[in-house]
């Protein structure tokens, strides 16, 4: 097996997924070009696998082995918690744990902290969330066993290298993120014209128009990949939208790839309404008069949805929507996929 790093997830039961050692080493080289800018004791570089709805190590420089595991599988299995409360309100710097309030829920009084990273050493640390061209591709985590080490500066300077890695793993997100077997799959360029992908069934949803008319807004996004939620009747699926290579004739061809699925979360067709309108509309108000139901009603729904996501909050709600494609396109503006990918 040369040549190749075996990354086991045994939290989840999954396969073993293949990663190429020259990545892993590359990203390791990455690690620690960036350490003298960026100082850590530990660093964790983390890539999603939308497919799997899981994050994977892709690389790692000094973090115990258990604790890296913790951080690899038990950090991310509900991001965007465990949620930071900001000593200021305000704060959209990339969250520390020398920023956060130290209130009961707070990420100190957390498992995580309290039986891994603490008796680690470790006293402070950053998370990057990592994004190419609109892309969620994965997290960074840098630990510190000096307390309050990320100070306001290095966390602005922090994002110019959340940047960078995203740029680095969008390549090893896009390889692990092969259509999987039990999805179907179709290229379609912008003239609606289909071809098959080899080895797959063709997807069921190009046969309708309200579909077809929908993505065409994809066409020309700059987003190399859109995820979001689609229904025929009761029967749900997840759709993800990506870019293929270049035609001569430069219709944009993208890949559609389907699967059947229950409704994630549990949430509600209309809960999944709101949602889609959550990422658009600014207020209660406007989500009640796009929808043609009461502000009270849109409250009690919004409440429904944060407990089912497992975010206390509304912007973090949206963030796993737009992350995990939680939503559904409709045919008018608060839902249309030119608003929702804006």
């Amino acid at each position: 097996m040369s040549g190749s790093l075996v990354i086991r997830s045994t939290a989840r039961g999954v396969s073993d997924v293949f990663i190429p050692l020259s990545a892993t080493q590359l990203m390791r080289r990455h690690l620690a070009a960036i350490r003298h800018a960026l100082p850590y004791d530990a660093a964790q570089v983390l890539v999603f696998v939308r497919s799997a709805d899981e994050h994977r190590q892709m690389a790692q420089i000094g973090y115990p082995p258990e604790v890296a595991r913790v951080m690899a599988e038990d950090f991310t299995k509900n991001w965007p918690r465990p949620v930071w409360q900001p000593v200021e309100s305000g704060d959209d710097l990339p969250p520390t744990i020398g920023s956060e309030q130290n209130l009961p829920g707070s990420f100190q009084q957390s498992a995580i902290y309290q039986d891994s990273l603490g008796p680690a050493g470790f006293r402070d640390g950053l998370t990057l969330e990592l994004n190419h061209r609109g892309r969620y591709v994965g997290l960074a985590n840098f630990s510190s066993f000096t307390e309050n080490q990320y100070t306001p500066e290095l966390r602005l300077r922090s994002l110019a290298f959340a940047s960078l890695l995203g740029h680095a793993i969008n390549d090893t997100a896009r390889d692990l993120e092969a259509v999987p077997h039990t999805a179907r799959a179709t290229v379609i360029d912008q003239s609606g014209r289909t071809s098959s992908l080899a080895g797959r069934e063709p997807c069921t949803l190009v046969q309708h128009a309200d579909f077809l008319e929908a993505i065409q807004p994809l066409f020309d996004a700059p987003q190399s990949e859109v995820a979001f939620l689609w229904n025929v009747g009761r029967q749900w699926f997840r759709v993800t939208v990506r870019q293929a290579n270049e035609t001569a004739d430069d219709h944009h061809p993208r890949v559609i790839i389907e699967q059947p699925i229950d409704r994630p979360s549990g949430l509600t067709p209309t809960e999944i309404r709101v949602v889609t309108r959550l990422i658009t509309c600014s207020s209660n108000e406007r989500i009640a008069h796009s929808l043609g139901i009461g502000v009270r009603t849109v409250h009690t729904h919004i409440s429904s949805i944060l407990a089912k996501l497992n975010t206390p909050r509304r912007t973090q709600a949206v963030a796993s929507a737009i992350r995990n494609g939680l939503f559904r396109p409709e045919p008018n503006p608060e839902g249309s996929l030119a608003h929702l990918i804006q």
